[in-house]
């Protein structure tokens, strides 16, 4: 168990292990995610799901006298606003669990720890290739 490349591999494990166990609390944590947003105004409210799915749509009955312009303007704004802060709080809660807000960095950290791991893994293999070999044949000189 001293070998420098078991104890990579059990390194390498351990990590991945552990973030594994952090994007599964950011997924928890995302499926919970909601935002609402409401005009300047107060006329319209909007609120979307994690998944940018609108939830609900509440027009005050003051916004019912506006033109269908005005009205749609309204709850344009509504949703934009809603998914910003949608975002934000994914972003908020990437960062928070995973110390960055960015997939890209998720994703190349993953690949460089599939790397990582390939690397350890052809070296173990190569080890113990090369010990069945000379069991083989010390058990041959028998």
């Amino acid at each position: 168990m001293n070998d420098p490349n078991v104890a990579d591999l059990e390194r390498i494990l351990r990590d991945s292990e552990q973030r594994m166990q952090q994007l599964s609390e950011v997924e928890t944590l995302l499926a919970e995610v909601t935002c609402r947003h409401v005009t300047d105004d107060g006329m319209v409210s909007v609120e979307l799901g994690a998944d940018g799915t609108l939830r609900q749509l509440d027009i005050n009955s003051r916004a019912m006298r506006l033109d269908s312009y005005a009205l749609a303007e309204l709850i344009t704004e509504a949703f934009n606003g809603a998914q910003q802060g949608l975002q934000e709080a994914i972003a908020r809660a990437m960062s928070d669990t995973l110390g960055t807000s960015d997939l890209g960095d998720v994703l190349g950290e993953a690949r460089d720890i599939r790397k990582s791991m390939d690397g350890v893994l052809e070296t173990v293999s190569r080890s113990v290739n090369d010990a069945i070999v000379q069991a083989s044949r010390f058990n041959g000189r028998r």
